[in-house]
């Protein structure tokens, strides 16, 4: 559900990616002058900043870059860059010709869209549709049930003992099970899904033939949910959408039909359940990396908000790139985007702007001006922020009221960080800790 994450309703996405198009900006930097390589750049270590942004930050304009699968891609760096970028029209998901498409890594996830032409009414209907389903009344409301999860999670860590390590028992459990609830997906489904996230993010697959294949398989067994649901009501977003989509809402203007439901919910699922595996683990690193951040937080949970303000502004797994493609030709800092083109939004570039954030690099929990850019902006503005937001303030507040000691199990610099998923993360977070509270 954040910027590195996508959950739109187009179709299954495909392409070999035989290269982009496009002119040369005034002020962007080709890959000899970056000096950098291919993207996406490598992420050295957990808590660093791939090598060549901040360079590319400072020369501003857009840097004219090679991919990973051997296209071209414009990459956006600074943060009023891809702010504007974001919220133009002619930017977009899809593509006309998506089999052509050019790519910025030989995975389906994230590829380009095939619908188009209607892509940009389609995306209309998709957030009209699910903006109740993630506002902000009823994400509080689930704040009980996420909290009992929670607690029951860590209540079972805090019996087994330490040490114990934090993404496989903890994070991927609470994150699989909020947002599985809230879209209705069954106990016995669970497990098999949280294997197909797993194997999508990291099985390289040119042309995103075996991905699509396995989307469609998800799609079927989120269309068997739904009929379920059409016979025996539940409270749950599946319950509901079906109601929508066969009710006297399905014929207004802008609604869904019954037949995009699977494969929009396979998306919220999917986007849900990674944001918030890959941000808490991560968030945790670097608080627990930060001596007197834990302290703070352990004895005044009331800075946990702007503690995941922090964390969704520095906790950034595998750069979160961002691919969209040009709409139509655009002249953006005295160049030409030509239409076609892959233009690469990096979040985590954006967020260390130090032309908007003092101290960039460093977790300040006081930082009162956090406009950071990790759940997008404009028409890509992830519709469950809320509910991120809610998840990881839970996980903050209990762990370090719970746990006031937590540390790491091992130096900050040893923690491996998962660069074979394109979505990042790291592939274990260690941690011990010596007498819980029982507050």
């Amino acid at each position: 559900m954040s910027a590195g994450s996508d959950t739109g309703t187009g179709s299954d996405s495909s392409g070999t990616g035989t290269g982009a198009t496009g002119g040369k900006a005034a002020r962007g930097a080709d890959e000899d002058a970056a000096g950098t390589g291919a993207l996406p750049f490598a992420c050295p270590a957990a808590l660093a900043e791939p090598p060549g942004l901040a360079a590319l930050r400072e020369r501003g304009g857009l840097a004219r870059l090679p991919t990973a699968t051997g296209d071209r891609a414009w990459l956006v760096t600074r943060h009023a860059d891809v702010r504007a970028l974001c919220g133009d029209p002619r930017i977009g998901k899809s593509h006309p010709d998506p089999a052509r498409a050019p790519r910025l890594w030989d995975a389906a996830l994230l590829g380009p869209e095939t619908n188009h032409a209607t892509a940009v009414a389609d995306h209309r209907r998709w957030r009209s549709t699910l903006t109740e389903a993630f506002g902000a009344r009823r994400v509080e409301q689930l704040r009980p049930r996420l909290q009992a999860s929670f607690d029951a999670l860590l209540g079972a860590l805090l019996d087994t003992g330490p040490p114990a390590e934090l993404c496989a028992d903890l994070a991927r459990p609470f994150a699989l099970g909020v947002i599985c609830d809230l879209i209705g997906i069954p106990a016995e489904r669970r497990v098999a899904f949280a294997a197909w996230s797993d194997r999508v993010r990291r099985v390289p697959d040119p042309g995103g033939t075996a991905d699509a294949a396995e989307r469609r398989g998800l799609d079927r067994i989120i269309g068997e949910l739904l009929d379920q649901r059409r016979r025996n009501p539940a409270d749950d977003l599946l319950t509901e959408l079906a109601a929508r989509a066969d009710g006297p809402d399905a014929t207004r203007p802008g609604a869904l039909r019954p037949d995009e439901l699977p494969h929009t919910l396979s998306g919220l699922l999917l986007a849900g359940y990674e944001t918030v595996a890959t941000r808490l683990p991560y968030g945790l690193l670097y608080l627990l990396a930060d001596p007197a951040a834990r302290t703070a937080l352990a004895a005044d949970p009331g800075l946990a908000p702007s503690a995941v303000e922090e964390v969704m502004r520095l906790a950034v797994p595998g750069g979160s790139w961002m691919p969209r493609y040009a709409r139509a030709d655009l002249e953006y800092g005295g160049g030409r985007i030509a239409a076609g083109d892959l233009v690469v939004f990096s979040f985590q570039s954006a967020n260390r702007d130090e032309r908007v954030f003092p101290d960039p690099d460093t977790l300040d929990l006081g930082r009162t001006s956090n406009p950071h850019l990790a759940f997008g902006h404009g028409k890509f503005f992830c519709l469950g922020a809320g509910l991120a937001r809610l998840e990881l303030r839970i996980a903050y507040e209990t762990l370090f009221r719970r746990l006031p000691d937590l540390r790491l199990g091992c130096a900050p610099e040893e923690v491996r960080v998962d660069g074979a998923s394109v979505t990042g993360g790291l592939h274990d977070l260690p941690v011990n800790w010596g007498r819980p509270t029982d507050r």
